[in-house]
Formats: structure tokens, sequence, C-alpha cells
């Protein structure tokens, strides 16, 4: 059963627990171009897909953009949401990276 966690700030009250379905649309698409973006970083970087120990890099960098944007979601609806996503920004990235190297 899930409580609602709400606080006040700078004068409004926000849910600070909400689900990542919650989320407006603009904010989902936001999140996930930023967690595709430090996948890709991380690829680069290392050569290869990231690995299940690069998982938390990418995902503290990207929730700290979260905060940074105060985008009101915990840590671990984003982490769920990146792993159900990880398969997709593989696959995303090897595509396009593929279409740069045929031209």
């Amino acid at each position: 059963m899930s409580q609602k966690n709400h606080k006040m700030i700078n004068g409004r009250l926000l849910q600070m627990n909400k689900p990542f379905s919650q989320l407006k649309q603009k904010q989902k698409e936001k999140i996930q171009e930023w967690l595709y973006q430090e996948y890709a970083r991380i690829y680069d970087e290392i050569g290869k897909p990231p690995s299940s120990k690069h998982n938390i890099e990418i995902l503290s960098a990207v929730y700290d953009k979260i905060e940074s944007a105060e985008i009101w979601i915990p840590f671990h609806e984003a982490e769920k949401y990146f792993y159900s996503r990880k398969r997709r920004f593989q696959t995303r990235y090897e595509k396009a990276h593929n279409t740069e190297k045929d031209q």
C-alpha cells in the first residue's frame, strides 16, 4: 500500500513520491533523453555497451539533473524506468552509429 508523501516547497504542496507514470509528458521525455545521453556518453567512453557496474554512474548523473530541474520523483522510480529502457537505448545508439559509419 502506497502512502502519499507531500511537502510544502516554495508555497506549493508537492507530492514527493510520484510514480514515473504520473509525470507530465515533457518531464518523461526530458528524463528519457538525459538517460540516453548519459548511456551514449558511457558507451563512447568504453567503446561497448555499458555493463551493470555503470548503471549507478548513469543513474546518479541523471538523477542530479532531475533534482536540479525540480522533477519530484524518487530515485527507485528513475532506476526502474532506466532498466526497462536500457535495451532500447542500446539499439538506438547502435542504429545511430551504424548509419553514421555507412555514410
